[in-house]
């Protein structure tokens, strides 16, 4: 699977899209693998929009499941991620280059707020990697502008025993 290609479709089906999650910790550095992929979207679609798109929309245990043409997952946001709100997300993204096509990824500092607010075992573990990676780089008047002050506190106590 190559998340790249599918992430580059999903940008150009969807048009605004922010990725978060898994992929967007692969994109700042984190080494792992994931069977899905999470987005932001700017504006909701429909599941019809998303069916004439190519994409596969169905009920699975109650939950609403995507997937793409090729069958990968896709988790949707539309409100927020783990308490940020959307138009937080897209105001502060990072543009990256996929195969010669421009995406858009969460910004780290809000990727390590929602790792951090998520706190299963992977998203610890993301955020302890991201954390060692770029622990330097951190720009704390925007994870302030978008977390609670126990959170600030929280975070900054972790990067600081991991430097």
């Amino acid at each position: 699977m190559n998340l790249d290609r599918t992430a580059v479709q999903i940008a150009k089906d969807l048009k605004q899209v922010v990725f978060v999650g898994a992929y967007a910790a692969i994109q700042h550095g984190v080494t792992r693998s994931t069977r899905d992929i999470d987005i932001a979207l700017a504006i909701p679609k429909t599941d019809e929009e998303l069916e004439e798109l190519g994409y596969q929309v169905y009920q699975e245990r109650g939950k609403k499941i995507v997937r793409t043409k090729i069958g990968i997952k896709i988790d949707i946001y539309t409100e927020g991620v783990s308490g940020i709100p959307v138009q937080e997300i897209f105001a502060t993204a990072l543009p990256v280059q996929k195969a010669g096509t421009w995406i858009r990824i969460i910004c780290l500092e809000a990727l390590l707020l929602a790792k951090m607010r998520a706190g299963r075992p992977q998203d610890n573990e993301d955020l302890r990697r991201l954390c060692t990676l770029h622990g330097k780089t951190i720009r704390w008047d925007l994870v302030e502008s978008m977390a609670r002050d126990l959170e600030v506190v929280r975070l900054r106590q972790y990067v600081n025993a991991l430097s």
